[in-house]
C-alpha cells in the first residue's frame, strides 16, 4: 500500500494545489465539495440529505458521490483512480486504520479548526476520537456509532413457529432457527456477498473465541490465533447459520434481507443496525410491534463498533479550504448528529447529544454502548475496516466468502485464512 501512496502524492499533490483553476473563479458562486461514500440505501440517502441541506444553507454544494457495492470497496477503488486523475475530492467515507494509512500520503487536510471548535476531545469518546488523528491532527470527521453485533427478528414468525422470546445464547439460537424451518418459514436471511458473509461472522467469532481472542486474531494478526480451534469452531458456526440461509439469496442486498424480515418473510437478520435505519425507511420501527432487536446471542455485554467517518483532502483556493472547515464542523454538531443518525439506524458519535424521538433499539444501542466502554467490551468491527488495514481486511473477507461458497472444511479455511492474512501482511 505504501507504494500505492508514494506514486499517489507525487501525481495529486501536484495536481491539487498547482491547479489552474484560481479562487478568483471559484469565488463566483458557492464553493461545491465532491463527498465520496457508499451509502446507496434507502434509509442512508435519505440521511445524507440531511447533510447536503445543512450545507446548502451554510453556503456550500454538497455533490454526494454516492457509490454501490457493499463495503465500500468500489468507492474506494473509485476515489484512488479520481485522485490519480487529478479530481480532487472534498471529502471521503474512510474509516479506522485505514485512516493512517491514508495520512502517509500527504494528501490530507489538517482540519483542527473544526475539532476545537466543537470541542471533539471532550464530546467524542477517546475510542472514537483517536481514530481521526494523524500524527497528532484531526484529518476525518466521525458521523455515527454503529453497533455489529445485532439481531433482528420477526416477531409474527417466531409467534406461529412456537417460540416465546428471541435467543439469548448459541444453543438457543440453533433451537429456534429448527423451529422455524419446522414451521414453514425462511430461518436466515443473509449470505448475499462476501461483505455481508464477513458481516455475519463478525459476532459469531466474538461469541466463540471473546474479546481477547478476536482481537489477536482481527487487530494484531496473529497467526497462532487464526489458524487455531477456536477459528475452526468460529468457522463451524458459520457453517450451521449457512444451512438455514437459502441459497436463492446468494447476490443479493444487505437491504434486501432487510425487507425480508421486515414483511414477514424471513426470521432472522444478522447486521449490523444500519438495518435498523432500513426498517424505519420501511416504515417498520425496530423495538416495535413487528420486529425485535437482540444482541447477537452470547455477545450481549459486549460491542462491536464500526464508526463511519470521512477523510478532507487538501484543496486548491481558500473558498474550498473554508468550506472543508465547515463541512466537518458540522458533520460533528449535534443538530447534524441528532438528524443524521436517527435516519441511519446508528447512533451519534456525540454522547451529550438526546436520543428523545429515537426507537428503542438505538436507545438500547447507546445504553449497551456505556456499558461495554466500561467493562472493556468494545471491539473494533473487522468486517467494516474497523481493526486493521485493508489488504488483511481483503484476506479475511476473501477466505469467508471462499468458505461459505465451497466444501472447504473449516480446519483447511483456518489454515488458508492464517496464509492469506501473512501475504496481506506484507502488502503495507
Amino acid at each position: 500500500m505504501k507504494s500505492m501512496h508514494k506514486k499517489m502524492l507525487a501525481v495529486c499533490v501536484g495536481l491539487a494545489l498547482g491547479s489552474g483553476l484560481s479562487g478568483t473563479a471559484m469565488a463566483a458562486s458557492a464553493p461545491s465539495l465532491s463527498v465520496i461514500n457508499w451509502w446507496t440505501a434507502g434509509s442512508e440517502a435519505k440521511a445524507m440529505h440531511v447533510l447536503v441541506q445543512m450545507m446548502k444553507a451554510k453556503g456550500v454544494n454538497i455533490q454526494n458521490d454516492a457509490i454501490a457495492g457493499g463495503g465500500g470497496a468500489q468507492a474506494r477503488t473509485i476515489l484512488k483512480t479520481r485522485l490519480m486523475e487529478g479530481q480532487i475530492p472534498g471529502a471521503a467515507q474512510i474509516k479506522g486504520v485505514e485512516i493512517q494509512q491514508w495520512g502517509h500520503t500527504g494528501l490530507l487536510a489538517n482540519i483542527d479548526a473544526a475539532a476545537q471548535a466543537e470541542d471533539w476531545n471532550k464530546n467524542v469518546p477517546a475510542v472514537i476520537n483517536d481514530y481521526m488523528k494523524y500524527k497528532g491532527n484531526y484529518v476525518a470527521a466521525p458521523m455515527d456509532l454503529h453497533r455489529l453485533n445485532w439481531l433482528w427478528y420477526n416477531r409474527a414468525i417466531l409467534k406461529k413457529s412456537g417460540i416465546a422470546t428471541a435467543p439469548q445464547t448459541w444453543p438457543e439460537l440453533m433451537a429456534d432457527l429448527a423451529k422455524v424451518k419446522a414451521a414453514g418459514f425462511t430461518p436466515m436471511a443473509g449470505g448475499g456477498n462476501g461483505w455481508m458473509i464477513a458481516t455475519e461472522f463478525d459476532p459469531i467469532a466474538l461469541e466463540t473465541g471473546g474479546p481477547t481472542w478476536y482481537k489477536d486474531v482481527f487487530v494484531k494478526l496473529n497467526p497462532k490465533a487464526i489458524d487455531s480451534p477456536t477459528m475452526v469452531k468460529a468457522l463451524e458456526r458459520l457453517r450451521a447459520i449457512e444451512a438455514y440461509t437459502p441459497k436463492s439469496l446468494a447476490g443479493r442486498t444487505w437491504n434486501f434481507d432487510t425487507a425480508l424480515v421486515a414483511h414477514g418473510k424471513a426470521a432472522f437478520q444478522i447486521m449490523g443496525d444500519w438495518a435498523n435505519g432500513q426498517f424505519e425507511f420501511l416504515h417498520v420501527t425496530p423495538g416495535g410491534p413487528q420486529v425485535g432487536c437482540v444482541a447477537f446471542p452470547g455477545t450481549a455485554k459486549e460491542f462491536i463498533y464500526n464508526v463511519d467517518s470521512f477523510i478532507f483532502f487538501r484543496q486548491n483556493t481558500p473558498e474550498k479550504r473554508a468550506a472543508e472547515i465547515k463541512l466537518a464542523e458540522t458533520m460533528v454538531s449535534p443538530k447534524f448528529q441528532l438528524l443524521f443518525n436517527k435516519y441511519k439506524g446508528s447512533i451519534p458519535d456525540l454522547m451529550n447529544v438526546s436520543l428523545n424521538g429515537y426507537n428503542a433499539c438505538q436507545k438500547k444501542s447507546r445504553a449497551q454502548f456505556l456499558v461495554a466502554r466500561k467493562d472493556n467490551g468494545l471491539v473494533p468491527s473487522f468486517s467494516q475496516n474497523m481493526s486493521t488495514y485493508g489488504p488483511p481486511t481483503g484476506a479475511f473477507i476473501d477466505s469467508l466468502d471462499k468458505f461459505y461458497t465451497s466444501n472447504e472444511s473449516p480446519q483447511a479455511a483456518a489454515a488458508a485464512m492464517a496464509k492469506r492474512v501473512e501475504v496481506a501482511k506484507s502488502q503495507d
